[in-house]
């Protein structure tokens, strides 16, 4: 079961682009029409049908899930396919799954989703898939690689998978998702099954050659492209994610060499920390949110926080909710060596990862010397907490009740004095030149870096777009292709529509000035005819002169002498006209743009083929 529409990494990644943008259906499917043309030169003979997550009734939306299948037929062209367009990391939920899911790999109700939406697909659109099954694609970006590689491997969605800068997919996450995976790893490694977490204990490379064996049948049907400098590359690397199938790599941004080499320096110990970081919230988060998790991490309750704004505002807390700050001290002394011993295995390392990123020319020294910094002020503010609950602690040991009331607001006003120290060292971090870099590496995770990457010969990209390059001379002249369709488009579209309402307007003149007028006089002529012909009908016009029986006069003949008057200023002709110049003027600009465009590329006949196919999307 070969596709035979989606057939070029071009038309994919333009696919994948377009399911971010909350097109219309009839938008999208005349944006899918066109690119069509645009890569392939010739017209989309099948039909299309969208089919949006947002109308699914199989999801309740609470994962964050969201995506586009595509459906392509037609019987006269032995057309049949399915594509399914999950999104990547779109907004806050997107992110919260992301450390859930990919990081933490205990997550995955995004991949379970984008399998219930596909099945609600394949129902939706009337397929067949028992007994005349069709091709099944699922295309994808960012967090959507691991979404539909997840539900590839632990439910057989897809028949094929391609994919451009992806999210890999993690064997801890499938460790749940995939029931008979669990089966045999907690077989080969001799696991208990009621443990789950046991899994953490075991050798990521043991396990990652484990799972890469386990579903090395699969890998043939995954296909991605990953660039060098893509961020998500740069983690790939860290236990839990390992790579299946086809990759084929790209250097999207040639001026830097890329995170992964600096990644792969940072010890698994190290990423560990991060994990357990990572399901300490997880598990937490899904009993109550955010705040939840902060409850179930510090012991702190956030909203008497919010009410703290000096040391009377603590003894007014005493005063209704003792209890509460009681136990909310002794979680914090409970709960932060926990914590900041995971913080610290990360901050201590900050010489050596900032100083990679500054050999990799990501940052100057100066940078780097501002990040260790402030990073290091943060986790000594960490400390200084730490240090004020535990004094504070001891001083509750005492028993003495109105010690304990000063130590408390003293234990508050302090740990309030290290947060807003924080806040400044973040502030400090939040430098437009800082923020930069970000935007520099973020940009090699974009689809359109990718797609600019692939360009070639005169076929180039910007952003969606395809752009042709022609030399004149010693010149280029780079033309976007898909703006000038567009233009030509909606432009011949726009002037049809002009043309169609000149011509009920024209129509409209004559129904109702010209037509209407004859109508009146024919109306008029045909009284006078009538009273001429009957004149004994009016007598009664005489009974104002008289009443019967005494006047006896009589109504014996009428003649009319009529003049019907021509209309005046009813010849609207010459407006007429001019509207209709107008619109000629308009197409021969349009047509110039369109000849001017095809002189250019005047040996690729494709050209004047697609301005012709463009007019009938």
């Amino acid at each position: 079961m070969a596709e035979k529409i989606v057939i070029s990494e071009e038309f994919r990644l333009r696919l994948i682009d377009l399911g971010y943008k909350n097109l219309s259906d009839e938008e999208m499917t005349d944006r899918i029409r066109q690119f069509y043309i645009e890569e392939y030169g010739e017209d989309l003979k099948a039909e299309v049908q969208i089919y949006n997550s947002s109308e699914a009734k199989s999801l309740d939306g609470e994962s964050g899930y969201d995506g586009t299948a595509i459906y392509f037929h037609s019987d006269e062209n032995d057309v049949n396919e399915i594509y399914v367009i999950s999104q990547g990391t779109q907004g806050l939920k997107d992110w919260d799954y992301n450390f859930k899911s990919m990081f933490a790999g205990i997550d995955y109700s995004q991949a379970l989703d984008t399998h219930k939406f596909t099945e609600e697909v394949i129902n939706e659109f009337g397929i067949d898939q028992e007994n005349k099954p069709i091709p099944i694609i699922g295309l994808s970006h960012s967090l959507a690689h691991n979404n539909n590689t997840t539900a590839y491997l632990s439910y057989e969605t897809f028949d094929k998978i391609y994919s451009v800068n992806g999210a890999q997919t993690n064997y801890y996450q499938l460790y749940r998702a995939d029931n008979d995976f669990m089966i045999n790893v907690n077989e080969h490694f001799s696991l208990s099954k009621t443990n789950p977490d046991a899994i953490y204990n075991l050798d990521p490379s043991q396990l990652e050659a484990f799972a890469k064996d386990y579903y090395k049948d699969k890998a043939d049907n995954i296909h991605q492209i990953i660039s060098l400098d893509d961020p998500l590359y740069a983690v790939s690397g860290a236990r839990g994610f390992f790579m299946l199938g086809e990759v084929e790599y790209l250097d999207t941004n040639p001026d830097y060499p890329g995170l992964r080499s600096i990644m792969d320096d940072i010890p698994d110990h190290i990423v560990q920390d991060f994990q357990e970081l990572a399901i300490q919230y997880t598990l937490a988060s899904r009993e109550g949110g955010l705040n939840g998790a902060i409850y179930d991490i510090l012991g702190v309750d956030m909203s008497l926080l919010e009410d703290i704004d000096g040391a009377g505002s603590v003894a007014k807390l005493y005063v209704t909710k003792q209890d509460e700050l009681d136990t909310m001290i002794r979680n914090l002394n409970d709960n932060v060596p926990a914590l900041l011993a995971n913080i610290q295995t990360i901050t201590s390392n900050a010489d050596v990862i900032f100083g990679r990123f500054e050999e990799a020319g990501y940052i100057t020294g100066k940078q780097r010397e501002l990040l260790v910094t402030e990073i290091t002020k943060i986790e000594n503010e960490l400390i200084g907490i730490q240090q004020a609950i535990a004094s504070n602690v001891s001083v509750r040991d005492r028993g003495d009740f109105f010690a304990q009331i000063g130590g408390d607001i003293g234990a508050f006003l302090k740990i309030k004095g290290h947060l807003d120290v924080i806040q400044e060292s973040l502030g400090t971090l939040n430098q437009e030149d800082l923020l930069e870099i970000l935007n520099k590496i973020g940009e090699s995770h974009s689809i359109q870096e990718m797609l600019e990457s692939l360009s070639g010969g005169k076929k180039s990209y910007l952003g969606p777009d395809m752009v042709l390059t022609a030399s004149i001379g010693n010149k280029e002249i780079r033309v976007n292709l898909s703006a000038a369709l567009q233009l030509y488009q909606q432009g011949t579209g726009i002037l049809e529509e002009k043309e169609a309402e000149i011509a009920r307007f024209s129509k409209a003149i004559e129904m109702e000035i010209i037509a209407g007028y004859k109508d009146e006089r024919r109306k008029v002529l045909q009284k006078i005819n009538e009273m001429e012909g009957s004149p004994q009908s009016y007598h009664y016009l005489l009974a104002k002169h008289g009443q019967y029986p005494t006047f006896t006069k009589k109504v014996t003949s009428i003649r009319v002498h009529e003049v019907f008057y021509p209309l005046e200023q009813a010849d609207l002709g010459q407006e007429i006209h001019i509207l209709r110049e107008s619109v000629e003027e308009a197409r021969l600009q349009i047509e110039g743009y369109r000849k001017a465009i095809e002189s250019l590329f005047e040996e690729d006949e494709r050209i004047s083929k697609q301005f012709d196919l463009i007019r009938g999307v």
